[in-house]
């Protein structure tokens, strides 16, 4: 085995298979093993011009990393990431979270500098402005960008793996509207200005999620039975949270009556938008057609809360669910049947293990809220 010298790195070349092989020494990886790139040839001059070019190559990239810094890793790890399949809501996030909490922090450091005592100082200081859900898939943002970085030879060691995640702020609890705050955000809801009044009353007296909600379509109401079938979520490729989730729901009077409204507004709308309308069969869409985000929810939602006279801040479109589940608990109706109505096993699960069947439909719902929201209107 011939030792040699090429360009900068020690290489050698020795006869293998009938031909010739060349390997250039770098190292060893983290693991312990050697690293030692090769090349094959038929002749040993073909071998060593190939390790020259190897050795070039090499040179490029120490001076390439020699300013790659934690903003060129995060960045290439999603873009790899963006084209693995994963949904585009997940894709937003990440991204949200690299802009605004990593890179404005430790991206311009360059990534052979970078320190565990770095990430630790970093992810310290956002532990006062994330939960620690965030705060963990942040970090691990970085973990696997530094990994890729390794993979590809522009680092040795993974310094984000060495660090653990601290524990952020208390995550903000759902909380339900009393059956005052409810009534005043039905009435408000149920008001024609408002573009998505029947989501929110929809929202209230079915317990639908949101995401449910966003991808309803006119096929999967029957007016005739005053049914809304689940069948779907804005969730990835479409699917509910799990297969059992698929249901039928007996929806209360004001609720079919706010898609009753609804649907001849969007008509109107359709007629007059012409060619450019986008008609996806949407319940809840934009006055085009095209459909709503969940930011697009959450804007009107608040201007429908400020208009009932309740706080936009202090609360969110999931909770409509919460406040079906609080209304029905606080009339007596029995936790059990709850569980059923929102698609849970059990009162004790969350979301986990869903009703298996669609139909027959599930009327108990509709029955209630009737009973509630009449019982209140005629007391008022």
């Amino acid at each position: 085995m011939a030792e040699i010298m090429i360009g900068n790195y020690q290489a050698s070349i020795y006869q293998e298979n009938g031909g010739w092989t060349g390997a250039i020494s770098l190292g060893y990886h983290p693991n312990g093993k050697r690293k030692r790139p090769k090349r094959k040839g038929k002749t040993k001059a073909e071998v060593k011009d190939k390790l020259r070019e190897l050795a070039e190559e090499l040179e490029k990239g120490v001076k390439t990393n020699r300013n790659y810094c934690v903003r060129d890793a995060v960045e290439d790890w999603l873009t790899a990431f963006a084209s693995s399949g994963k949904s585009q809501a997940t894709n937003e996030v990440y991204r949200s979270l690299t802009d605004n909490q990593l890179v404005p922090f430790i991206g311009r450091t360059l990534l052979k500098e970078l320190t565990a005592d770095d990430v630790e100082k970093w992810l310290n200081g956002r532990a006062e402005q994330l939960t620690s859900s965030s705060l963990g898939i942040v970090h691990s943002i970085l973990t696997r960008s530094i990994r890729r970085a390794a993979r590809h030879d522009r680092i040795g060691r993974n310094v984000a793996e060495l660090v653990d995640t601290p524990t952020g702020k208390p995550t903000r609890k759902s909380r339900s509207l009393s059956l005052r705050q409810a009534t005043a955000l039905l009435e408000e809801a149920s008001k024609p200005q408002h573009r998505i009044g029947a989501y929110v009353v929809l929202g209230i007296v079915s317990g639908l999620r949101t995401e449910e909600l966003r991808t309803l379509k006119w096929s999967d109401v029957d007016f005739d039975k005053a049914t809304v079938y689940v069948l779907r979520a804005d969730r990835h490729k479409g699917e509910t949270k799990t297969t059992l989730s698929r249901r039928g729901l007996g929806i209360a009077d004001m609720g079919v009556d706010a898609l009753r409204t609804l649907k001849k507004q969007q008509a109107a709308e359709k007629l007059k938008a012409g060619k450019a309308y986008q008609d996806n069969n949407l319940v809840f869409c934009h006055e085009d057609g095209r459909p709503y985000a969940a930011q697009h929810v959450r804007h009107r939602f608040r201007k429908i809360l400020k208009a009932a006279n309740l706080n936009p801040t202090e609360w969110c479109p999931r909770e409509l669910r919460h406040t079906f589940v609080s209304i029905m608990s606080d009339h007596d109706v029995p936790m059990e049947k709850i569980s059923i109505l929102v698609g849970h096993s059990s009162t004790k699960i969350t979301e986990t293990v869903y009703r298996h069947q669609l139909r027959p439909e599930i009327r108990d719902g509709a029955e209630h809220m009737n009973d509630i929201f009449t019982r209140k209107t005629k007391s008022a």
